[in-house]
């Protein structure tokens, strides 16, 4: 059996494996139940512990947000965590904790490696894989690996390539970048701006593509504007790596029924490969397992 953890922007998801990749055991609690009180990096292990009880686990990973050195285990650039877990050798802590051999790698490469091994990308020879959640992620496999570049952060930036040269500034400091049109919490703040009688909700976007699916037209030319947008940066990746194959997936895709057909039409007018139209484009297949599951069978376990 194989442990997986993945620590997202909202939600932190455990799982346990059996050795084809099936899942045992998944449960999905939110972050604030480990960061309110104590250590959280105390807090996380306790949770493990408890939650592995009684399993026999071979190996296991972490997957997180931010800049990891897969080598060392440390989370050099704390992102997710907030600083919590800046600094820390998360491979040891972890590996100490249950006895077992332990990686720690970033979330959009664990979610990534997850896709090609057992999800969407199955067989692709080069995989982009976007992920539309709290944040927008991305990670390439090529050849058989997850690829990292020349540093950590190679190939995982694709949400901060830029849509708009002329939008707004970015967090990370670059303007227009396609996270910033295109993760979850960007297409529902547009949903409620454009549509005020959503705007009560916290998250409109189920309700939103309910209207959808019962021809709201007044939604529709909402829901062509985020396409374009996601249209530009999947071009945009797919003129900078070459794939045979794009998985898209995150919470934003549970509704990949209205934004597939579209969204691929356009890619396909818009994107230079030789043959025209030959990148697939897909939805991923693992829904909210695939960091998990992606980690807990990381190339550097076997």
């Amino acid at each position: 059996m194989r442990f997986g953890m993945d620590f997202g922007g909202t939600n932190l998801k455990t799982g346990i494996f059996d050795d084809d990749g099936s899942v045992i055991a998944l449960v999905e609690k939110k972050l604030s139940n480990f960061t309110e009180q104590g250590d959280l990096l105390q807090n996380l292990i306790s949770h493990v512990r408890k939650f592995s009880e009684g399993s026999t686990i071979k190996a296991g990973g972490l997957a997180i947000k931010g800049l990891i050195n897969t080598k060392t285990g440390v989370l050099e650039d704390d992102i997710g965590a907030g600083g919590l877990l800046a600094g820390r050798d998360l491979r040891k802590a972890f590996g100490d904790a249950l006895q077992i051999p332990f990686v720690v790698e970033n979330d959009a490469r664990a979610y990534a490696w997850g896709e090609w091994r057992f999800g969407a990308g199955i067989d692709s020879k080069v995989m982009v894989c976007l992920t539309l959640g709290t944040g927008l992620g991305c990670a390439l496999v090529v050849d058989e690996k997850p690829y990292e570049g020349s540093d950590p952060l190679g190939g995982v930036l694709g949400g901060h390539i830029s849509i708009d040269r002329n939008g707004p500034q970015c967090p990370c400091g670059n303007f227009g970048c396609l996270e910033l049109y295109c993760s979850a919490p960007a297409f529902n703040q547009k949903v409620k701006s454009r549509h005020p009688g959503l705007s009560q909700h916290e998250d409109a976007l189920p309700i939103f593509f309910k209207g959808i699916e019962n021809n709201k037209k007044e939604y529709v030319e909402t829901l062509r504007l985020y396409q374009h947008d996601l249209a530009i940066g999947v071009v945009n990746v797919i003129h900078a790596y070459g794939p045979d194959t794009v998985v898209i997936g995150g919470g934003v895709m549970r509704s990949s029924k209205f934004i597939l057909p579209y969204l691929i039409e356009n890619v396909h007018k818009m994107a230079w490969t030789f043959p025209k139209n030959k990148v697939v484009i897909t939805a991923a297949k693992l829904d909210n397992k695939g960091a998990a599951l992606g980690v807990a069978f990381h190339p550097l376990l076997d």
